[in-house]
């Protein structure tokens, strides 16, 4: 993104990477739980559910993992943690209707306590809905190296594959080898995995007659 005003540059290519709400957003500015709505497939931020130290188990199940601010706040209340140094590590969805999703978003942090050594945390999805999906069903998405930032926004297209009824979603980390366990800590926060069923069009242009408002150039047209 490239911003100006009146001729002078305030910012100039820097990356844009976090999904907006449209519209108008009540007070907490934050988003709330939502399971196949209008504008999202899934949508948690692990603050709304009425316990505030479980995880919804209409939407999500947890291996080794808490739900507050072991890790502070990644962007804004409670998050998933994970700081068990023995066990699996694994967050996973219930099985979601991803025929009209496009990108999930969700917000990482390695920050609370940190190590090279510890294995990548894998993001993947399952074709099976059954809850007991062995290791082999499921598709990696995106592995993520440990990392020491604070909180970094990911944003994962999903492939034309893993858009389905029955699809589940997986955050889970490879085993530790070493006899101390893992050595880190990690949170995932705002897990927004986006409809475009009912996407609105940003822009329409017949270019009858061209109205040059809507664009910065025309190199070469006629």
């Amino acid at each position: 993104a490239t911003a100006t005003h009146r001729g002078q540059i305030i910012f100039k290519d820097a990356l844009a990477q976090q999904l907006c709400e449209q519209g108008p957003t009540e007070s907490p500015l934050r988003p709330s739980l939502e399971l196949h709505g209008k504008h999202a497939v899934l949508r948690d931020d692990f603050d709304s559910n009425l316990s505030h130290t479980q995880l919804d188990p209409s939407i999500s199940e947890c291996t080794n993992c808490d739900v507050g601010e072991q890790c502070g706040v990644l962007m804004h209340g409670r998050a998933v943690t994970f700081c068990e140094p023995f066990g699996e590590r694994e967050l996973s969805t219930v099985p979601l209707n991803t025929s009209t999703a496009s990108i999930l978003q969700f917000a990482l942090s390695g920050s609370c306590r940190f190590s090279y050594a510890d294995p990548s945390i894998t993001v993947s999805y399952s074709l099976s809905a059954i809850g007991n999906s062995s290791d082999d069903e499921w598709i990696t998405l995106e592995k993520i190296a440990p990392t020491n930032s604070s909180t970094v926004v990911h944003l994962l297209p999903l492939p034309p594959q893993s858009r389905a009824d029955g699809v589940r979603l997986r955050w889970s980390q490879d085993a530790s080898q070493g006899p101390e366990g893992y050595e880190s800590c990690w949170g995932l926060d705002n897990v927004l995995l986006v409809n475009s069923a009912h996407k609105t069009p940003l822009m329409e242009d017949n270019l009858d007659p061209p109205d040059t408002a809507n664009w910065l150039f025309f190199p070469g047209s006629t």
